[in-house]
């Protein structure tokens, strides 16, 4: 492992390690030290495996999952400067579309207050539900970041009712800044809904702790992204040292990617370039093979620092757009979820910087749609006055939910993604109706099979059209504003450059998958 030793191992019986310095108790094991800040995170296939982590203010004995009448041991682990005790099962071979009791326990005994049950995904084309919002905080005085009166947990409950079958959370998760009381806060405001239904993070540059702390040279210090990823266990990337930072995970028809934007940003630097290229590669090699994939219909982005954003905190960031353009535009990605500025904006479709249709109903297949939902819970900010061309809709000084539904199959002949946002103070609509769609791989494929030599013919009705709607002329867009990324946006000579809104031949992106996995 490089640089950090990441997730050093603590043995459960080890009292050498609970009587370090950062205790000023020490517990006893098993009673004294009651499970607590539950929450679970799909596998890589949410359909067969799920990962269950919770805390312990001490070391317990053997603690495990008791799921399916097995127990499995968890992994313990610790960050330096931090008591408490992080516990980790990985599962994996469930079945698909199963409600799964748990409960979890230690020194032989299950402790039956934590029993719950999760919900794996569907191993074939189902509609489903999703939610997501970034930027969150806490309630918890004097420390909270939240925009009163409690609305980060009143942001939590809404997506709770709404009864998602996982949420996502765009980065800034907690504001903790270096104050571990703070992660101990949010993972008890969300374990309510994060012990039933998986909270799928990515890294904001609030989880870079140590360039909050004094210690901005070193991002990798005390505490860096120690607490972020030692509090959680994520998908695999096959980088050990890397563990956490970037991810992907499918559930049911969606391919969901994970990205660090701190790897790649222009404005806060304190990470760009960290993995050395190895992240660029991985979403390169990610995306291309989601968008081949004949059981992916949608293949959606999460990233925290925006590029596209009219706010005029931060903006739209020139290092993300020169890292993530051309992938997104030969991967042919529908949808981008972003944080970073406090406000929720969504734009129209998009290729590079030109906008190529206009909704509410978007061609996916032709332009990527962006959405700012950064409104998560943290005090919201302002945009600037002028509402570029690119910018559909946008919404300040509104805490929200968005809420994201699949549909495989509608009943257009399309796959659609319905997106609504919605105000946490009451649940009410803030924008809602937006469609993305693009052409059924489930009905190319019994088309195909209908054409085959021998298959009986198939109603003109049952096969409907699929060929691209034809792109809009783009439009010029107006430079973005706020950050140190904001001059730099040049409307539609991008794509007079060379952007091409033609969609790549399955043989080109077979291609470019080659070539990239074999580098």
């Amino acid at each position: 492992m490089s640089r950090r030793q990441f997730l050093k191992g603590v043995a459960a019986t080890s009292a050498a390690t609970a009587a370090g310095p950062f205790f000023w108790k020490q517990l006893a094991y098993a009673a004294d030290a009651p499970p607590t800040q539950f929450h679970l995170t799909f596998g890589r296939d949410a359909s067969s495996a799920m990962n269950v982590s919770w805390m312990t203010a001490a070391p317990v004995e053997r603690p495990f999952v008791e799921v399916l009448g097995s127990r499995i041991p968890a992994r313990t682990v610790q960050y330096p400067g931090y008591p408490g005790f992080f516990h980790h099962v990985e599962l994996s071979g469930l079945p698909a579309s199963t409600d799964v009791p748990y409960t979890v326990g230690h020194a032989e005994q299950a402790v039956a207050a934590t029993a719950t049950t999760f919900r794996t995904a569907p191993s074939r084309r189902e509609a489903f539900t999703f939610t997501a919002f970034g930027d969150q905080g806490t309630d918890t005085p004097p420390n909270a970041l939240g925009q009163p009166p409690f609305q980060p947990s009143m942001n939590t409950e809404l997506a709770r009712a709404m009864d998602p079958r996982f949420h996502v959370i765009v980065g800034d998760l907690s504001y903790a800044n270096g104050n571990q009381q703070i992660w101990d806060d949010w993972f008890a405001m969300i374990e309510p809904m994060a012990r039933t239904k998986p909270w799928m993070p990515t890294i904001g540059n609030h989880e870079i702790e140590s360039q909050l702390t004094g210690r901005a040279a070193d991002s990798w210090g005390r505490w860096g992204y120690d607490p972020y990823r030692t509090r959680f266990l994520l998908p695999s990337n096959g980088h050990d040292d890397l563990q956490n930072c970037f991810y992907a995970f499918r559930y049911g028809s969606v391919h969901v990617v994970c990205i660090d934007n701190n790897d790649v940003n222009e404005e806060v630097r304190n990470n760009i370039g960290y993995t050395g290229g190895r992240q660029q590669r991985f979403v390169e090699a990610e995306l291309l093979a989601a968008r081949e994939d004949p059981d992916v219909d949608f293949v959606i982005v999460v990233m925290h620092q925006c590029a596209f954003s009219s706010s005029s905190k931060h903006g739209s960031d020139e290092g993300v757009r020169k890292a993530w353009f051309d992938v997104f535009r030969r991967a042919s990605v529908d949808l981008v979820l972003q944080g970073h500025d406090h406000t929720y904006e969504r734009s129209h479709a998009m290729v590079g910087d030109a906008v190529v249709s206009t909704g509410p109903t978007y061609r996916s297949d032709v332009g990527t749609v962006y959405v700012v939902c950064g409104n998560g819970g943290a005090v919201q900010e302002p945009f600037n006055p002028q509402q570029p061309a690119w910018s559909a809709f946008r919404q300040a000084l509104k805490i929200g939910t968005m809420r994201i539904e699949a549909e495989p199959n509608a009943s257009n002949g399309m796959s659609r993604l319905v997106l609504s946002e919605h105000w946490a103070l009451d649940g009410s609509v803030i924008e809602d109706g937006i469609v993305l769609e693009r052409p059924s791989k489930a009905l190319r494929a019994q088309s195909a099979a209908a054409d085959a030599p021998g298959a009986a013919a198939v109603p003109a009705s049952a096969s409907p059209a699929l060929s691209p709607a034809a792109p809009q002329a783009p439009v010029e867009t107006l430079p973005a504003t706020g950050g140190p990324a904001g001059a730099a946006l040049v409307g539609i000579a991008a794509a007079a450059g060379g952007l091409s809104l033609r969609t790549l031949t399955r043989e080109e992106r077979q291609e470019e998958l080659r070539d990239l996995t074999s580098t």
